[in-house]
């Protein structure tokens, strides 16, 4: 059994090179597509079994996520849990279809790459979008990965990011741990923040930044949304991602905004989003107008850019789903295994 603790899954995540990233990108695009290529079958004969995530919340409001996920060739389970006392922490547990423990590995990190990594496998496609300036709402390490996987994938195409936050603590955390190093490896890059927090302007200055983005990533636990329809004016095409928000109550955007696809949402998984996303219950969104990514990647070449209709934009909603850390924790251990890196512990 292989350990990978977070010092070392951070490590291998931020020295991945642009082709190492694009080999983790084909293997969650191969993952999502046999997801929904085999929503027709029966369950007897479905090779991925990953059922509705299970969640705990406890008297002092620690709250505990579940998400276990089978591909047949290796079973996993992730247990994430938040807290005001240390923020997120967890384990993905990886075991061999028999039962035996393969490998055991930090969770937070993995779910923030992974997480933006799906974001990305429909970003980079959306070819005919530009990319210039990229608005990221949130402050925390989802944010941080859309920024790094962005700058990775499509560096040559990124003139500036701007980073919003509700809270100001948190936003200039991120702008010394992580904004300033960005800079220093992309310093042709504009990087930027803006906090809502003590800043009478904050209005004004946010609907400023979103009447110039090409590129919006929420990545916000809200329960209001970000910003108004009406602040995406001039209209243009925008890529826009939801991933913050994962329960009924909590709304990252507008109803507006969310039906700006041309009547498409794209998602991740249509039962999962269905049954957990704030934005779709609240407006009432039906499972026809849901386009889950891994059926578009199933019917169209990699190298196919996505249509976008005119006068629409790209709007992707994102829960996450078992199959995302199975399949990532999978190529952790192999590089692990490959580089020496982790622990390897007798016994289970």
């Amino acid at each position: 059994m292989r350990l990978l603790p977070e010092p070392v899954v951070a490590r291998i995540l931020r020295q991945l090179t642009q082709k190492q990233c694009h080999g983790f990108l084909d293997a969650m695009c191969k993952s999502l597509t046999a997801v929904s290529s085999q929503s027709i079958s029966s369950a007897a004969d479905r090779l991925i079994h990953q059922p509705l995530r299970t969640t705990i919340t406890t008297k002092e409001q620690n709250l505990s996520l579940f998400m276990p996920v089978s591909n047949t060739t290796s079973t996993g389970i992730k247990i994430v849990t938040a807290s005001q006392t240390y923020g997120l922490v967890g384990v993905i547990n990886v075991f061999s279809p028999e039962g035996k423990l393969q490998g055991l590995l930090s969770a937070a990190e993995i779910t923030a790459f992974r997480t933006a990594l799906a974001i990305m496998s429909l970003f980079i496609r959306c070819t005919t979008l530009k990319k210039d300036h990229i608005v990221i709402f949130g402050s925390g390490r989802q944010a941080e990965w859309h920024a790094r996987l962005a700058l990775l994938l499509v560096p040559e195409q990124v003139k500036r990011i701007t980073f919003i936050n509700r809270g100001r603590r948190r936003l200039q955390e991120l702008e010394k741990d992580v904004i300033t190093e960005l800079r220093s490896t992309h310093p042709t890059i504009a990087m930027s923040i803006l906090a809502k927090e003590d800043n009478p302007d904050y209005e004004e200055q946010l609907r400023t930044e979103l009447a110039s983005s090409d590129v919006i990533f929420s990545c916000t636990p809200a329960t209001e949304p970000n910003f108004p329809y009406t602040y995406l004016q001039p209209f243009k095409p925008r890529f826009l991602s939801l991933i913050g928000s994962y329960k009924p109550h909590m709304r990252e955007i507008d109803t507006e905004t969310l039906l700006s696809g041309g009547g498409k949402i794209y998602v991740d998984s249509k039962e999962a989003c269905l049954e957990e996303s704030g934005e779709l219950i609240l407006a009432e969104v039906k499972e026809d107008q849901l386009v889950e990514i891994g059926e578009l990647y199933g019917r169209s070449e990699k190298s196919q850019p996505l249509e976008v209709p005119e006068g629409c934009n790209v709007v992707f909603k994102c829960v996450g789903m078992g199959i995302m850390d199975l399949t990532i924790g999978n190529q952790l251990l192999e590089v692990g295994r490959e580089k020496g890196l982790g622990m390897e512990v007798e016994g289970f």
